[in-house]
């Protein structure tokens, strides 16, 4: 594991300002967003890689205000939880290690095969375009570039 994904979560609902509860919502449930209470809840059925998902696509619910579950905001919840929670380096990194398996990538992740199916959907669409500027801008810092 690169980083510790679930604490990096926690503090960013606390940046934002988020509350974050643990609250049994039945055998099939794993999470939910308040958007009136601007909270999330987590069932404690969950194991931490669980956990560490959930909130991440909690999260993707309270960034863009969904007030309901659709399809559409489903998948950009969990699209935008894989963001938050795994860089492209991360994702590189890991798939150098153990191969591009999904169950494999999300142990090594220390997320769920869900989440790696949701930040693969996000790079096709529109990581991948990030992440070609972000490699301009490795490429103009390294040493003997004009800017260094």
């Amino acid at each position: 594991m690169t980083k510790d994904r679930w604490n990096l979560a926690l503090q960013h609902c606390a940046d934002l300002g988020v509350d974050v509860e643990w609250d049994d919502m039945g055998e099939y449930r794993r999470g939910g967003y308040k958007r009136e209470l601007d909270r999330i809840l987590l069932s404690p059925r969950l194991s931490r890689r669980q956990a560490t998902a959930t909130l991440g696509h909690e999260l993707g619910h309270q960034r863009f205000g969904h007030g309901c579950s659709t399809p559409a905001n489903e998948r950009r919840a969990w699209e935008y939880g894989a963001a938050l929670l795994v860089t492209p380096g991360e994702y590189r990194a890991a798939e150098s290690a153990v191969g591009h398996h999904l169950a494999a990538l999300a142990i090594e992740l220390e997320v769920t095969p869900k989440l790696i199916e949701a930040w693969r959907r996000w790079w096709e669409t529109k990581g991948q375009f990030l992440d070609e500027v972000d490699h301009e801008i490795e490429v103009l810092r390294a040493p003997g570039s004009p800017l260094r």
